[in-house]
């Protein structure tokens, strides 16, 4: 039986049937599951038919654990864009720049941008990888994706590109409330380039991850902030005190509890408070709120935050172009699509 499931993207695409299973009591861990999973079948537009380029799909096989369907979390996260890995700890994360979902083996509970929420069934450790029950897909990644649950195996569907929506992605310039003191000397203005990778491994990009590199301010919480740049970037990192490394999120949080600013521990989350600025009314401190493109995933989810330095600039940790904390010109094509909003929070002395 199938129960359907809308979804929507801004740009219009709608998701199609979804298929519920059944839940049963697991420990979280199988030796001897019952079916082996196929590898993850993925469609693109070298050789493909006419009915394989309409839907474009990306397919994740069901697996059956226990009596129950489940999917691989690597197969989710490759299907769709997303990065996951295991973490320290022993747990799984799911996200972009930092893990917005946080699974632990044997525990239905999972935590998604701060939140706890139970699954149907819990999460199945086997050969390695975690599996999450089809069941609950729908609660954990029906804002962001847009899938189809069928009988043996999840569609994911990719959204409209801005080609086929006549969508353009040009956008302000990022610009100061107010004249910033130099405490170094402007750089030269660097190409645009609508893309990530091709705008942030430029020779000129490359020069911006030195703390020499980048012009910026007497701000209190930018001088804080450059002490730590070049540290290693760690996807769903602990603490700093434990880890001595950052993801996006685990940064800002760091540098703001320096000033008595108690963020929330993920990206999506820290996106909730503050004050709302404009992106030509910047003040350095302002948290810098992105979406992380992909074309099987929602470009109106927080993937990535920075702060904001002034002059254009903006400090953040992020694994490229080099690994770790850096500075990084946004106002460039890549950037000014991406950016969601910005947010100001007032500063304890």
């Amino acid at each position: 039986m199938k129960l359907i499931h809308t979804l929507a993207f801004t740009v219009g695409l709608t998701a199609v049937a979804t298929t519920m299973t059944g839940c049963a009591h697991n420990t979280g861990h199988t030796a001897e599951p019952n079916r082996q999973p196929a590898p993850v079948r993925m469609q693109s537009n070298g050789g493909a038919s006419p009915s394989d380029l309409t839907e474009g799909r990306h397919i994740v096989p069901i697996r059956t654990l226990q009596n129950t369907g489940y999917v691989s979390l690597d197969d989710i996260a490759k299907a769709t864009g997303f990065h996951g890995a295991w973490i320290r700890g022993g747990a799984y994360g799911v996200g972009d720049y930092d893990a917005a979902w946080v699974f632990r083996t044997g525990q239905s509970t999972v935590s998604i941008a701060g939140r706890n929420w139970t699954m149907p069934a819990s999460a199945i450790k086997s050969d390695g990888r975690l599996f999450v029950p089809v069941s609950a897909l729908q609660k954990l990644f029906g804002d962001v994706t847009v899938f189809a649950v069928e009988e043996s195996d999840v569609a994911f569907f990719p959204k409209p590109t801005a080609s086929e929506t006549g969508v353009t992605g040009s956008s302000l310039n990022f610009a100061d409330a107010r004249p910033i003191k130099s405490a170094h000397p402007a750089k030269p203005a660097i190409a645009e380039s609508n893309s990530y990778e091709a705008a942030d491994t430029s020779n000129a990009s490359k020069e911006t991850v030195s703390a020499d590199a980048n012009s910026g301010s007497d701000d209190p919480v930018i001088a804080f902030a450059r002490k730590y740049l070049g540290k290693v970037y760690e996807f769903g990192t602990a603490t700093y005190s434990e880890s001595g490394t950052f993801d996006c999120s685990s940064f800002t949080q760091y540098v703001f509890e320096r000033f008595g600013v108690t963020l929330p521990r993920v990206a999506r989350q820290q996106a909730e408070s503050g004050t709302y600025v404009s992106r030509d009314n910047l003040h350095p401190g302002d948290l810098l709120f992105f979406y992380v493109p992909g074309r099987f995933k929602s470009d109106e989810t927080v993937g990535h935050v920075g702060i904001y330095m002034g002059d254009g600039n903006m400090i953040h940790a992020s694994p490229k172009p080099q690994d770790g904390v850096q500075i990084t010109p946004i106002n460039k094509a890549y950037w000014k699509t991406t950016f969601l909003y910005a947010k100001h929070y007032p500063l304890k002395e």
